[in-house]
């Protein structure tokens, strides 16, 4: 499945959210399509906004959840990107009926009627406008060359540059370091002619748990007995001097 970029920040989601429940609101009320233009337009302003806040709340409420997913998996897809769209809309559509059906609005229609011929409609517009928002919104995402660890050997030409989500563990191996990360989720090693104590101003953010090992916290997955631990993709001892304070950063 394709990968796709996405931002995680919530200012430019509230951005989005705002972008659709304004955009809604003000489709209701100046468009009034269907049974809407019923209403006079006194009444549509004081009872169609809360379908923009009802949308509103929504987004918002599935972003962490969507942040949760691109953390836990390290990766947003294609299918990622349809998965919360339709969970955008189901739980929408939901609401938006419980609100259409309640003494405020007091609708006629039925659930299958009011999905027909008044959501799916609407929706497919709207669909448009989150699409593109999304897109557009990941491309602001900050180019992670600035953010990115560079790791140097004693020869000049020994450089490795990665992002520091990808960096799983550095290792000694005697005059040289073994740098194990991950490139498109496959693991890759590169060893570089230094030492732990050399590399490790570079790489702050890194956890020691040998005195062979740095790992990458964000990395770790599992116990193996006491001694060992498992990475992605990798395993490395841990001694029991350092256990406490894997312990508490996990």
């Amino acid at each position: 499945m394709q990968k796709l970029p996405l931002n995680t920040s919530y200012k430019y989601h509230l951005i989005i959210a705002l972008i659709i429940s304004l955009w809604l609101v003000l489709f209701l009320i100046l468009i009034a399509p269907f049974d809407i233009a019923e209403l006079t337009f006194s009444a549509r302003l004081e009872i169609l906004p809360i379908y923009g806040l009802i949308s509103f709340v929504v987004y918002m409420v599935l972003i962490p959840f969507q942040n949760w997913a691109f953390k836990h998996f390290r990766k947003w897809t294609l299918l990622s990107e349809i998965l919360f769209i339709i969970g955008f809309n189901g739980i929408q559509i939901i609401l938006s009926y419980g609100y259409y059906k309640s003494s405020i609005v007091n609708g006629s229609y039925d659930f299958q009627k009011f999905l027909l011929e008044v959501y799916l409609p609407i929706f497919f517009v709207l669909l448009t406008i989150i699409v593109f928002c999304r897109w557009f919104l990941n491309k602001k995402i900050p180019n992670k060359a600035k953010n990115a660890i560079i790791l140097k050997g004693d020869n000049k030409l020994d450089i490795l540059q990665i992002s520091p989500e990808d960096l799983i563990c550095i290792s000694s191996a005697d005059n040289y370091i073994e740098v194990s990360y991950l490139i498109h989720g496959k693991l890759h090693k590169k060893l570089l002619r230094n030492t732990l104590k050399g590399i490790r101003n570079d790489v702050p953010d890194l956890l020691k748990v040998h005195r062979s090992h740095l790992i990458n916290p964000s990395h770790f997955k599992e116990w193996n007995g006491s001694s060992r631990i498992v990475l992605t993709e990798m395993e490395v001892p841990i001694s029991k001097n350092y256990r406490a304070a894997l312990l508490e950063v996990i």
